[in-house]
C-alpha cells in the first residue's frame, strides 16, 4: 500500500516539472499559485507516507521535513526547478527503500528464515530498465507475487507463477513460446541447460498442480519440489542484459 501511494505522489511531482514557465519579466522559471499549492501538498503527503512505510526516523522523511519547513514554503518563495528535482530524487530514494524493505526475507514460526525466490536486487534492476518496446510492469508484479507466495509457503502458487513468468518474457528474447527459448535461443550451453530445466521439470510440476483433478488422497508439495530459483535468475539476468 505504501509503495503505490509513494508512486502516485512521485508521478504528480514529475508532472510539475513540465509546468514550469518563464515569466516575461524574468529569466527564472516559476510555478503558478495552483502548482505551488500542489507542490506543498505533495511534499507533506510524501513525508507522511514515507514515515508510515519506513518508520518515524528515516533518511528520507527528515529532508522532506526540512523542505516543508523552508520559509515561505510553497507561497511567497515557490520551489525552484532544482528544489523540485531534489524533492523528486528524495521520494525516488524513499520508494526504493520501501521496496527493499518489502523484499526482505521473512522468518516463519520457529525462527527459520525464508530467502526470497527472486533476489531483491534483480527486481530493482528490472525496474530500472528503460524499454520503449516492452512494458515491464506486469513482469515486475509477477516477480513480487512469486516472492510473496514463496514467503508464505504457497508452493503450488509458486510453481504456477514461475511458469507464468517464463511464458510472459519469451517475446523479449525473440521467441513466441518458451520452448523456443529453451531449444532455439542463441546462447551458451549453460544458459540453454537452465532454460530446458524451466521448460521441462518446472513446467510439468506447474501443470500437475494446475490440471490435476481431485483424488481420494493427496500429498502437498514441499518447497524443494518448486525450487527453480537459480534457473529463473539466469533467465532474468539475460532479460536485463538484452534490454539494457
Amino acid at each position: 500500500m505504501h509503495e503505490s501511494q509513494i508512486e502516485h505522489v512521485l508521478e504528480e511531482l514529475r508532472a510539475l516539472q513540465h509546468r514550469f514557465n518563464v515569466p516575461a519579466d524574468s529569466s527564472i522559471p516559476s510555478l503558478d499559485g495552483s502548482d505551488r499549492a500542489t507542490f506543498k501538498r505533495l511534499v507533506i503527503e510524501a513525508k507522511s507516507v514515507v514515515n508510515a512505510g519506513l518508520g518515524g526516523l528515516n533518511d528520507f522523511g527528515v529532508p522532506l521535513l526540512k523542505m516543508q519547513n523552508l520559509s515561505g514554503f510553497g507561497a511567497w518563495n515557490p520551489p525552484t526547478p532544482d528544489e523540485l528535482l531534489e524533492a523528486i530524487a528524495i521520494v525516488e530514494g524513499a520508494l526504493n527503500q520501501v521496496r527493499r524493505k518489502k523484499s526482505q526475507p521473512v522468518r516463519v514460526p520457529g525462527g527459520v528464515q525464508i530467502l526470497l525466490y527472486v533476489d531483491a536486487q534483480r527486481i530493482l534492476e528490472m525496474r530500472a530498465v528503460q524499454s520503449h518496446q516492452w512494458d515491464l510492469r506486469k513482469l515486475v508484479r509477477l516477480l513480487e507475487e512469486v516472492n510473496l507466495a514463496h514467503q508464505n509457503q504457497m508452493h503450488m502458487a509458486t510453481a504456477m507463477l514461475v511458469r507464468a513468468i517464463a511464458d510472459h518474457v519469451s517475446p523479449i528474447l525473440g521467441c513466441k513460446k518458451f520452448s523456443e527459448v529453451a531449444n532455439n535461443y542463441t546462447a551458451p550451453r549453460s544458459f540453454s541447460d537452465q532454460m530446458k530445466l524451466l521448460d521441462g521439470s518446472m513446467r510439468k510440476i506447474a501443470d500437475m498442480h494446475l490440471h490435476q483433478q481431485i483424488r481420494k488422497s493427496e500429498v502437498l508439495p514441499a518447497a524443494a519440489q518448486v525450487d527453480f530459483k537459480a534457473a529463473l535468475d539466469v533467465l532474468l539476468a539475460e532479460i536485463v542484459r538484452v534490454l539494457r
